[in-house]
């Protein structure tokens, strides 16, 4: 994964331009993976029930 290092002060017309395109992004990816990234999340949550359960 590439880290990327941005401005920190950002006026407010820029934080919302970056805000729509990060919308934009999810909704595409939502789109193409929707079903898989709800797969991965419901597996991820089986396994964190089942290691609580072992922890009692």
């Amino acid at each position: 994964m590439k880290i990327m290092q941005t401005t920190q002060y950002l006026s407010a017309e820029d934080a919302e331009s970056i805000i729509r395109f990060l919308d934009d992004i999810r909704e595409m990816l939502v789109a193409s993976y929707g079903e898989e990234i709800r797969q991965h999340h419901r597996s991820r949550l089986k396994l964190e029930r089942y290691e609580l359960k072992d922890d009692e």
